[in-house]
């Protein structure tokens, strides 16, 4: 995917960029990885009202962290 001079790079492309960039090799790959199942266990199972703020839903918040582990746990 070409960008544009200056033009801000994706959250996509960012994530690529931190999953690729590593002197560790593949290692950042698992830090990724094993950051985003961490994270998602946690909010999973959380009350929305406790991981409720002013930009995002507490209810879609661990909406998403909860398809994020479907996901995760699928790969396995």
């Amino acid at each position: 995917m070409s960008r544009r001079k200056n033009q801000p790079e994706t959250n996509v492309e960012f994530v690529t960029r931190l999953m690729e960039f590593s002197n560790y090799g593949a290692l950042a790959q698992i830090f990724v990885i094993e950051a985003l199942r961490r994270w998602s266990d946690l909010v999973a199972d959380a009350e929305p009202a406790k991981v409720d703020s002013p930009m995002i839903s507490g209810h879609a918040w661990v909406g998403v962290a909860k398809e994020i582990k479907a996901k995760l746990e699928e790969r396995v």
